[in-house]
């Protein structure tokens, strides 16, 4: 796998606009801005080895194991149509973190940073207000 992981990283470079498209819930929204800026960081040279360890450090940290470690309070949001992590999945990261507050935002896919970027500050306002 280590030969074969950039390999598979790889291949969201094949599937471009479609991948960044299934990631928004409301893909009218994806501009080819949006697109291009989600194009540049795939011209860096060894991007997709560092994708590969990027999801490899994740696995040898047993990070699944330890979020009962975590004790600072925690915001978890999510797109409610998120196509690529559902957000179920969401849900119980929240429900095993052991200071997690869970804020799903309604109509938002995969990124609802940029796709909802109001609903998620205003997230982070009342979060951080607390």
């Amino acid at each position: 796998m280590q030969r074969l992981g950039p390999v598979v990283a790889r291949s969201i470079q094949s599937l471009g606009a479609r991948l960044v498209r299934s990631a928004w819930h409301d893909p009218s929204k994806v501009t080819p801005e949006v697109e291009a800026g989600y194009r540049k960081p795939l011209q860096v040279e060894n991007w997709d080895r560092a994708l590969w360890e990027l999801t490899r450090a994740g696995h040898a940290l047993n990070l699944g194991e330890r979020l009962g470690e975590i004790q600072v309070p925690v915001l978890v949001f999510t797109g409610a149509e998120d196509q690529i992590v559902p957000a179920e999945q969401c849900v119980r990261l929240a429900q095993e973190l052991p200071n997690a507050e869970l804020v799903v935002i309604p109509n938002c896919g995969h990124v609802p940073q940029e796709e909802c970027p109001e609903q998620v500050l205003s997230a982070i306002t009342w979060f951080l207000s607390r």
